[in-house]
């Protein structure tokens, strides 16, 4: 079932940022789609510019292509979203990849590259950002449950995306002066075409994988992109009163944790 959505249209007038919107399907689009039903103009960015600007085009919004582990590619979308449509408001970032490496197959490249995925990049565009968003804007960061509860196979991102968690915080401390709301969504297992297509690399049955998650959710369901977009639009409203957060979003499922055969 379906939950049902009203849109209160509050953005309007506003600007966003959603960098990692290249996916069909992804979180990414969805916090996109979200924002713009709001009222927001949004510049999608990611890897891909085919998808990118289907989707832009769809929005009524901008496309630009950005790689978060180049700084210059992030200085060029912001660049971008200002001389395009004069002013940034919102920023979010769900850019991430999680590939399956053991820990004694580490390699210094395998765990420099999750660093510029989920630590570097994200404290260069939350920097970034944060010099270039009007007073009082705000920027969400989007994190992993793996990053809290210890699983096998992906501790480089999990490490990873923790220590993009306490940039987040450091951030929300040192940008207090421009009242600036930076928080992070944790997001348990999100089903997409790309983490399927992960189940199906770890050799797991999608539909299998994804009811083993359902049974260690209280709320009764895994939970979807447009979950993820609803919540980076409550954290986005000015009405909203909180920074240096980092906040569990998973029907529960962060109260019970990733099945146990994972660990």
């Amino acid at each position: 079932m379906q939950p049902t959505v009203t849109y209160m249209g509050d953005l309007s007038g506003k600007v966003a940022i959603v960098l990692g919107a290249s996916t069909s399907g992804g979180m990414g689009e969805a916090i996109a789609r979200r924002l713009q039903a709001e009222g927001a103009t949004v510049a999608v960015s990611g890897l891909g510019a085919a998808p990118l600007s289907k989707l832009a085009q769809e929005l009524g919004g901008s496309a630009c292509e950005a790689d978060i582990t180049q700084e210059t590619q992030i200085k060029g979308l912001i660049s971008h979203t200002l001389t395009t449509h004069r002013r940034l408001d919102i920023a979010v970032n769900v850019a991430g990849v999680a590939p399956r490496v053991p820990f004694k197959e580490f390699t210094e490249e395998h765990l420099m590259f999750m660093a510029r995925m989920h630590f570097i990049g994200p404290a260069l565009f939350i920097k970034n950002v944060a010099e270039a968003i009007v007073e009082g804007g705000a920027i969400v960061n989007i994190s992993s449950l793996s990053a809290y509860d210890p699983l096998s196979g992906i501790v480089g991102y999990a490490a990873s995306k923790r220590a993009g968690d306490r940039v987040v915080q450091g951030a929300a401390l040192e940008y207090r002066g421009k009242r600036l709301r930076i928080n992070g969504i944790i997001p348990s297992l999100v089903p997409t075409s790309l983490s399927r297509e992960g189940m199906r690399n770890y050799g797991a049955d999608p539909e299998a994988f994804e009811r083993s998650f359902v049974e260690l959710t209280p709320l009764g369901r895994i939970t979807r992109p447009e979950d993820i977009a609803a919540f980076a639009y409550v954290l986005v409203r000015d009405e909203f009163f909180e920074t240096g957060q980092i906040f569990n979003y998973s029907g529960g499922n962060s109260l019970l944790g990733h099945p146990r055969f994972l660990a």
